[in-house]
């Protein structure tokens, strides 16, 4: 026998779900439990609890396996779970849970009004909704008037297992105490027939040996789950690096866009500027050939103008072209005329 299963088999108590099962197997247990947890109710005898029972609620919908599911004398119907790990999903377990158990509470060709009475209740080995109560009593109320109770016949009872708020009554705090493996004492007639009860499961081999099956089959699942979940992970992970890298690359595309956008601007720009510098050029040549002109014409009417005053050629040759700044070929060029 594996030592590290021999050890935990050594050591499971009642919030084992397996050797809780096992132990609220036992009639009277199970019957004074259900008194402790309801004790309004009264209840008297039930059937001989069922462990592991399933029920169906359409052919193609989950199944539900109870962990201890029995009945009383009055037809109320009590699903009894223990909830070792939180996998945040109590309220919606709960839920169907309820529907598959008031499924039973309704005969076929039975008034409405005449249905059994239906009971979840659930030990968890944690705070099912982190509030800090010991136990929590759920039902259906209207919204707008809170106190309201809907009485519909079904109940929802959760308790947190290992709080120390001690808000039950003794009696039922000593059988939270023996699940929570705290000290308990043994004058309760409970919690020894709980110590004589466990120590029969422990002694039972074959359930011992359905335990350590069952224990590798849950090992193996919890493995194939973390690997699953694992690559799950890494999947998300990697959807959001493509992600990133969409975003990243989009952005890049974006930039890039911009930067064309700016390159063409500045295209745009610099082909005004060389635009407008033409423009300037060709003003200031068209400004730079309307002063020849004028020059030319000034010059010309200066020539005429002496000649008619008679004075000689060579005289007017340099007063022009000291007046004027000209060169011997362009003093040439105006007397060629």
């Amino acid at each position: 026998m594996n030592e590290f299963l021999r050890k935990k088999w050594e050591m499971a108590g009642l919030s084992d779900d397996y050797i809780f099962n096992k132990v609220m197997l036992d009639y009277d247990i199970c019957l004074e439990v259900l008194r402790r947890i309801l004790p309004d109710l009264h209840i008297k005898k039930i059937k001989l609890p069922n462990n592991q029972q399933e029920f169906t609620v359409a052919p193609d919908a989950k199944a539900v396996r109870f962990d201890i599911y029995t009945t009383d004398e009055q037809g109320n119907h009590y699903d009894i779970e223990m909830q070792v790990a939180d996998h945040h999903n109590i309220t919606k377990r709960i839920r169907y849970y309820q529907t598959a158990s008031s499924m039973e509470a309704y005969d076929k060709g039975q008034p409405y009004e005449q249905a059994d009475d239906s009971y979840v209740i659930f030990f968890c080995n944690f705070d099912p909704f982190q509030l800090g109560q010991q136990r929590y009593v759920l039902h259906k109320h209207i919204d707008e008037i809170p106190e309201q109770i809907i009485e519909d016949g079904q109940t929802d009872i959760l308790f947190n297992v290992p709080s120390l708020r001690h808000d039950v009554d003794p009696e039922m705090q000593a059988f939270l105490d023996m699940i929570a493996q705290r000290e308990v004492e043994a004058t309760d007639p409970l919690v020894v027939k709980l110590k004589e009860r466990i120590a029969v499961v422990k002694r039972n081999r074959k359930w011992r040996s359905e335990y350590m099956r069952r224990s590798v089959y849950e090992m193996d699942q919890e493995m194939r789950e973390k690997k699953i979940r694992e690559g799950e992970r890494k999947v998300r992970d990697g959807k959001r690096e493509i992600l990133e890298g969409n975003r990243e690359l989009l952005e890049e595309k974006r930039e890039l866009q911009k930067g064309k956008r700016e390159i063409q601007k500045s295209k745009r720009e610099i082909k005004e500027g060389q635009d407008r510098l033409k423009e300037k050029e060709q003003l200031i040549q068209e400004r730079e050939q309307k002063l020849h002109e004028n020059q030319q014409t000034i010059i010309k009417t200066s020539i005429v103008a002496m000649r008619e005053l008679n004075i000689d050629e060579t005289t007017i040759k340099k007063e022009i072209k000291e007046k004027f700044d000209l060169s011997d070929k362009e003093i040439k060029d105006y007397f060629a005329e």
